[in-house]
């Protein structure tokens, strides 16, 4: 019997303890199920504090960056004016230096410059007025003579004849 009975004891001592653990579990989940939500909206709001920070951190080194390269891009772009600038004022000189020559190789020559052409066309342009004018002036002389030896005839026939 006293076996029997540590057998019974020891059977409700297993089962008090296995009650136990399950009764333990159970209270770890519910307190983990608890705790659990709370820990879940501890975490999200740690992530949203990180995802700004690092937003922030983003933003900050893009602007950081973009004004970098605009300082750059302004700094070429004010190079490359400069160098239009030098390319095109040498451009210039070599151009009139190459002008000059071509000028002073013309002129050896003896072919007439652009001025030169030009005063003759306006010398010829007063020859032909002067000649119009001269040709106009020898028309009217000419009408007039013309006029005049024509009434001679009239008048020394008129004065000759006896019927007037």
């Amino acid at each position: 019997m006293k076996a029997k009975m540590l057998d019974h004891q020891l059977s409700d001592n297993v089962r008090d303890f296995a009650r136990q653990i399950w009764l333990a579990g159970l209270g770890a989940f519910a307190r983990a199920q608890r705790e659990g939500g709370q820990l879940f909206e501890t975490l999200v709001q740690e992530g949203q504090a990180v995802d700004k920070r690092l937003r922030h951190a983003v933003h900050e080194r893009t602007e950081q960056a973009k004004d970098e390269v605009t300082d750059e891009v302004d700094g070429a772009k004010g190079k490359v004016a400069v160098l239009r600038d030098q390319a095109t004022g040498a451009w210039n000189k070599l151009e009139e230096v190459f002008q000059a020559r071509v000028a002073r190789a013309l002129h050896r020559l003896g072919v007439p410059t652009q001025d030169d052409i030009r005063q003759l066309f306006q010398q010829v342009e007063l020859l032909n007025r002067n000649i119009q004018e001269l040709t106009q002036a020898a028309e009217a002389r000419t009408r007039r003579n013309r006029a005049a030896k024509t009434a001679e005839p009239v008048a020394v026939a008129k004065a000759t004849d006896p019927a007037n």
